[in-house]
């Protein structure tokens, strides 16, 4: 087996572009890009390697997820539930109240702040592990207002693309939990409760009483004056703990699928990817548990944060464009190439046979 250097180069590049010009040296902090020598290879190798984007982009995108984050603040704290009855004999509501064994903020935290935390620190690493190779940077053009351009180093364009897209989807997948929680205001196990009802089941005698449906503001309402806890009795399903976390740990598993994957880890990779869906499930359980949930409410919230997890990575961040190792990297759609590497004069009677 021969001994070689590793060859690396650079990650996640922009839609295609090629009219900069290569021979100029740009530095500015992490913004530093150094361009490589013009080459005579034909459209397909430029194109796979350099490219253009407008401000435009990053604009629209801050304001797409201001979009989602309002109209997730509006439905959970303004919107309000459909106000359902309930029947004496339904049995799935009458559980006593518990504290969450996951408050709402860790769920956040561990939905959002582990898979960003996770990803940027691997992409430092990243940077850290392409300064001791040699490398074929993927150039980002970035055209500001009027004539002004911006070279972006592929360092920051990583972190951009992976922070955005992750938020996208956490904040669509938030969307859909409240316009669902909203629109169904299915009871929580713990609705009576919390309720604290007016019509009292426990002196119902006749088995027709016992089956008969009671109308909110009919033939009961609530006797606790807590608004918001009363409101939030009604939004049961789907179960948001279940939706944020499937989302974020499902991303970070398929993350660590693509980013850990170089062969000296070994198992390492897998490793953490079975303790995160563990941590996942777990969050899930402890929702059942904590009579906070029918079980439906967590299999349908994890269901939809999964989903949304596998969409955005591979259909918007593209994720098949990686390459299979430690440090992946992205191409555009065109047919693929060989990376174009500076010529280097190779002593083989140097290499060592192991």
């Amino acid at each position: 087996m021969l001994q070689l250097d590793n060859r690396a180069f650079s990650t996640i590049c922009l839609n295609t572009g090629n009219d900069q010009n290569q021979d100029e040296e740009h530095e500015s902090g992490m913004f530093a890009v150094h361009l490589p020598p013009r080459i005579n290879q034909g459209a397909v190798a430029t194109d796979q390697y350099h490219h253009n984007e407008t401000i435009w982009r990053v604009i629209l995108d801050v304001i797409s997820l201001i979009i989602l984050l309002v109209i997730t603040i509006i439905s959970h704290y303004v919107a309000k539930p459909f106000t359902r009855g309930f029947f004496c004999s339904d049995a799935s509501i009458q559980y006593p109240y518990k504290g969450n064994t996951i408050p709402t903020y860790a769920a956040v935290i561990l939905s959002i702040g582990l898979p960003i935390l996770w990803m940027w620190i691997t992409e430092f690493c990243k940077r850290a592990y392409f300064n001791w190779y040699p490398e074929q940077a993927f150039i980002t053009r970035l055209e500001l207002c009027g004539n002004r351009v911006a070279y972006i180093s592929p360092f920051v364009r990583n972190l951009y693309m992976l922070t955005v897209i992750f938020f996208f989807g956490y904040l669509s997948t938030w969307v859909l939990t409240e316009i669902a929680k909203n629109f169904v205001g299915e009871l929580r196990p713990h609705f009576r409760a919390v309720c604290q009802p007016t019509y009292n089941c426990s002196a119902v005698t006749s088995l027709n009483q016992f089956n008969t449906y009671l109308q909110y503001g009919i033939d009961f309402t609530c006797q606790n004056t807590d608004d918001a806890a009363v409101r939030e009795a009604r939004r049961s399903f789907f179960s948001g703990h279940a939706s944020a976390i499937f989302y974020g740990l499902v991303w970070l598993i398929m993350y660590i699928h693509v980013s850990w994957s170089w062969r000296h880890l070994g198992i390492l990779g897998h490793l953490f990817q079975i303790g995160i869906a563990i941590l996942a499930f777990y969050i899930g359980y402890s929702r059942i548990s904590d009579y906070q949930h029918h079980w439906q409410d967590v299999l349908a919230g994890g269901i939809l944060g999964s989903f949304i997890a596998f969409f955005t990575f591979k259909f918007i961040l593209n994720w098949r464009h990686y390459s299979l190792q430690f440090l992946p990297y992205t191409v555009s759609s065109l047919p693929r190439t060989p990376p174009i590497y500076q010529r280097r004069n190779i002593d083989y009677a140097q290499m060592k046979i192991i």
